[in-house]
């Protein structure tokens, strides 16, 4: 028997207007006997039944239309996660929704079936993802089935957060993939540089210097100065609170003629089940700056780690397999030489800053990695001549999961439990 995995701030049960006879609880002078409770929302009497998710059941045929009913609704037969059923409308009407709050999906009809997934899905414009939600998928990119398995690689890109629910289970015979990477095609993951890091960006730099990382739950390493008079590296944008679901912060672009680009960040997963087996790796890393390639230009900022989500009662992580949302590393300002770009997050290890490139240009800053809310390094100052400044490292994005949950070893930045 599943264990509910979904919430919802009211759940409004329907009375009977005729039918079953009612027998009221909350009316002076009645009781529900040693044995029954009085539930307060609807002034009916229950039972314990161990077979409901609530733990009780509606005495017999006392209780108007919902006599026999478990408490806060029955689920559907086949779930491995009890939807909260919204009953406050016809039964053709009635919702079944998933998913622990603040989101909560919502379905006329619970999804059944198997489905496999692999490949590359575009979460912006994809024909795979669900139609049929009809609330809290909104910015969102929903697959849903009765039981999903990962059997190839999947890779998440495009502009909205990637979602994986499944009624009963959740299989992961291989790795999933919304972090973004130099180079690679495409580049960025589900979901990363969401719109609202605008509203956190911070100062870029000047003059030669380099860019700060981005932030999201860790705050991006500071750029650093170029050794031209009056220079300043850039600073990164605040911390992210009250985070829903959502990628990583880009970093800032290095300051100069030739300056290096910020790296992006990593993108948003959420996985909604009754059970998840982890077979592979998870990663929602953020992607290195590239180096300044002449001119005293400062290197760019390493983007911040983005976000992976694990709503389920039951999670197996099979041979500590990696789970990664990491910053990526600052890009190295130019000298006499191009900068090297820094690394992308592709470890629990930090990242590396750029630092081989040239001998006048400051080293890029480490990405964030282990501690949970953890920050990226910041970038080194240029030297000689004409050096310019390393890029800050991308601050550490978020790995959520209930209590009780362990993911093994090969995790980081630490786990946040939800709320």
């Amino acid at each position: 028997m599943g264990t509910r995995a979904a919430s919802i701030a009211a759940v409004v049960l329907v009375t009977s207007c005729g039918g079953n006879a009612e027998y009221r609880c909350d009316t002076p002078g009645h009781s529900c006997g040693a044995s029954g409770t009085c539930e307060p929302t609807t002034g009916f009497c229950s039972v314990p039944d161990s077979s409901c998710p609530s733990g009780s059941r509606y005495d017999g045929s006392l209780a108007g239309d919902l006599s026999g009913q478990c408490v806060g609704g029955n689920p559907p037969a086949d779930a491995g996660i009890d939807a909260a059923v919204i009953n406050d409308a016809p039964p053709d009407a009635r919702l079944f929704c998933y998913g622990t709050a603040p989101i909560s999906i919502c379905f006329a009809a619970a999804p059944t079936g198997t489905q496999s997934f692999s490949g590359t899905i575009d979460t912006g414009i994809s024909t795979m993802c669900a139609t049929n939600v009809v609330s809290g998928g909104t910015g969102l990119c929903v697959l849903a089935a009765g039981a999903i398995t990962i059997d190839g690689r999947l890779r998440g890109t495009g502009t909205k957060p990637l979602v994986l629910l499944a009624t009963n289970s959740i299989t992961i015979s291989a790795a999933i993939d919304v972090g973004s990477h130099r180079n690679a095609t495409p580049e960025t993951g589900a979901g990363a540089d969401p719109a609202d890091c605008a509203n956190t960006a911070g100062t870029p730099p000047a003059i030669g210097g380099g860019g700060a990382g981005g932030s999201f739950l860790g705050r991006g390493g500071a750029g650093a100065v170029s050794v031209k008079t009056n220079s300043t590296g850039g600073v990164s944008g605040t911390a992210a609170n009250n985070v829903v679901l959502r990628g990583g912060c880009r970093g800032q672009d290095g300051e100069g003629t030739n300056k290096g680009t910020g790296g992006s960040g990593g993108g948003a997963l959420l996985l909604i089940a009754g059970t998840i087996t982890i077979g592979a790796d998870i990663t929602a890393g953020g992607e290195g700056g590239t180096g300044g390639s002449q001119n005293t230009s400062g290197g760019g900022g390493g983007g911040a780690g983005g976000m992976i989500w694990l709503d389920a009662p039951v999670v197996t992580n099979l041979l500590s397999n990696l789970v990664l949302a990491n910053g990526g590393a600052g890009g190295e300002g130019s000298g006499n030489n191009a900068g090297d770009p820094g690394q992308d997050s592709t470890a629990t290890t930090a990242a590396g800053g750029g630092n081989q490139g040239t001998v006048n240009g400051g080293d890029g800053g480490d990405g964030s990695a282990g501690i949970a809310a953890g920050a990226g390094a910041g970038g080194n100052p240029g030297s000689g001549a004409n050096g310019g400044g390393g890029g800050g490292g991308g601050g550490s994005g978020l790995i959520k999961t209930r209590a009780g949950i362990d993911l093994g070893t090969r995790v980081s930045p630490a786990v946040t439990l939800q709320q």
